[in-house]
C-alpha cells in the first residue's frame, strides 16, 4: 500500500521514469538483435567465400554529412567490415564539396573494379555523372542507401526501434548483389543545357546524368524548404506546406514550353543521333561494349517513322515531374507528369495531407524519349532538382541513355 500511495503521490516522476525504462530496454533489446543479425550475415559471407571473378579492389565514395553526417558512421560499422571480410580491397574518397565525387570520378587515371556509392541521390548522380563522362570501358557501381530519405521512419510517439535493425538489413544485403558478383545494365537520364528554343544543338556545358528524375515547381519548393522546420519531427513537412498556402513568395503557376518525342525502343534515327552528337571530352560511343555494339547495328536497320516526331506544347504547371521508367514493351522511357490543379488558399490546405504523401494525381501525362523545357524568364527563383540537387532554370533536353551502366542489384 505504501508503494502505490507512493506512486500516486509522484505520478509525474513515475511516468517520466517508466518511459525511460522503456526506451532503454527497447534500446538494448534491438542492439542485441543487430548483433546477432550481423554476426549471422558475417558468417555466411565467411563462409561463402569471395567468389570467383569478382571485383577486387573497391572505391566508396562516401558523403560524409549524408543522413544528418550518420552516413559515415553508418558505413564503418555494418558495410566496411563486410567488405574486408570478404577479401575486398577498399579505399575510401570523403567527398568534400559539391562536385567532388563527379571530378574525382571523371579524372581517375586508372578505375577500379568496382565503385561503391555510400551516400544519398546527390552522391549517386555526381557518380554517375563522373563515370559517364570518361572515355573507354566503366567499372560497375554499388549502391548503399544511405540517404536520409531511404532511412525507415519510425513514430514520433514510439518507444520501439525495430526501425533501426530493419535499416541494418536494408544496409547489408544491399551489398549481397556485389558479394555474389551480381550485376545488370541500367538506363540513365541525361540532362543537356540547350542555347536557346531555336537551335538544336546541345549547350558546350558538359552533360549531367542522374537515376531517380527530374523536379521542378511548387511541390518541390515544400519538400526542400520542410528541413527548416526539423524541430517539429514528422509534423514539418505538413507545416512547410501550410506555411506556403498563403504566402506572396510562392510562385503557383511555371509558364513553360516543351518539345517532346514519342518513345522508341531503338530504331534508325536514334542510332544516327548518338553518332552525330558532339564529343564534350567522353561520349556514348564510348560506353558501348562489343555486344552492345551488335545491338546498335540492329536498330541501324529498324525504320520508325514516329522517333523522329518533334511535338510541341505549353502549359502553366504547379509542379513538373518526369521519371524514367520501364513500360509494357520492357524498353525505357521518359514519364512527365504536369500539375495544375494547386491554388493558394483553403483548397490547398485540404490537399496538404495529398501533398506530403505525394498522391496528387498529374492533369497531364506525357511519355517520351527526350523532352525539351523552355521555362518562362518570370520564373527565376524556382530551381530545378535532379536527383536531389539544383540548379538554375534554363532550357533543358532531357533523353536516355539505355543501359549506359552496371549496377549491382
Amino acid at each position: 500500500m505504501n508503494a502505490l500511495r507512493v506512486l500516486r503521490n509522484n505520478w509525474k516522476k513515475s511516468v517520466f521514469i517508466s518511459g525511460l525504462m522503456g526506451y532503454g530496454l527497447s534500446t538494448l533489446k534491438t542492439n542485441i538483435e543487430i548483433r546477432q543479425y550481423m554476426n549471422e550475415f558475417s558468417n555466411d559471407v565467411l563462409h561463402a567465400g569471395h567468389q570467383h571473378g569478382s571485383p577486387q579492389n573497391v572505391l566508396v565514395v562516401m558523403n560524409p554529412i549524408a543522413n544528418n553526417k550518420k552516413a559515415e558512421n553508418l558505413f564503418k560499422k555494418y558495410c566496411e567490415p563486410v567488405l574486408h571480410l570478404a577479401g575486398y580491397s577498399v579505399e575510401i574518397l570523403r567527398t568534400n564539396y559539391i562536385g567532388h565525387a563527379k571530378a574525382y570520378v571523371e579524372e581517375m587515371n586508372k578505375l577500379p573494379d568496382v565503385i561503391v556509392v555510400a551516400g544519398g541521390d546527390g552522391t549517386k548522380s555526381e557518380v554517375i555523372t563522373g563515370l559517364l563522362r570518361r572515355q573507354g570501358n566503366l567499372c560497375p557501381i554499388s549502391f548503399i542507401p544511405l540517404g536520409r530519405d531511404k532511412q525507415p521512419k519510425s513514430s514520433f510517439f514510439s518507444f520501439s526501434k525495430r526501425h533501426e535493425l530493419d535499416y541494418v538489413i536494408t544496409l547489408s544485403k544491399s551489398l549481397v548483389p556485389l558479394l555474389k558478383n551480381e550485376c545488370k545494365s541500367e538506363s540513365v537520364i541525361q540532362y543537356d543545357v540547350l542555347n536557346n528554343p531555336a537551335d538544336e544543338s546541345p549547350n558546350q556545358l558538359k552533360p549531367i546524368f542522374g537515376l531517380n528524375g527530374f523536379s521542378w515547381g511548387l511541390l518541390k519548393d515544400i519538400d526542400t524548404r520542410k528541413d527548416k522546420y526539423w524541430y517539429l519531427g514528422p509534423l514539418k513537412h505538413h507545416i512547410a506546406a501550410f506555411l506556403s498556402s498563403f504566402s506572396a513568395k510562392v510562385d503557383w503557376n511555371m509558364e513553360t514550353d516543351y518539345v517532346y518525342t514519342p518513345p522508341c525502343s531503338g530504331c534508325s534515327n536514334c542510332r544516327v543521333q548518338k553518332e552525330k552528337s558532339p564529343n564534350a571530352g567522353f561520349f556514348l560511343t564510348k560506353l558501348v561494349s562489343t555486344q552492345k555494339g551488335n545491338e546498335d547495328a540492329k536498330e541501324t536497320k529498324i525504320v520508325n517513322d514516329e522517333c523522329a516526331t518533334n511535338l510541341h506544347g505549353s502549359i502553366k504547371s504547379n509542379q513538373i515531374n518526369i521519371t524514367l521508367n520501364q513500360n509494357s514493351q520492357n524498353f525505357a522511357e521518359l514519364e512527365s507528369k504536369f500539375i495544375d490543379s494547386l491554388q493558394p488558399g483553403w483548397d490547398f490546405i485540404k490537399n496538404i495531407p495529398n501533398i506530403t504523401n505525394k498522391t496528387i494525381e498529374p492533369n497531364l501525362i506525357l511519355k517520351s524519349r527526350t523532352i525539351k523545357l523552355y521555362p518562362s524568364t518570370s520564373n527565376p527563383n524556382i530551381f530545378y532538382s535532379i536527383d536531389g540537387e539544383e540548379y538554375e532554370p534554363r532550357p533543358i533536353k532531357v533523353s536516355i541513355v539505355p543501359n549506359a551502366i552496371k549496377v549491382f542489384c
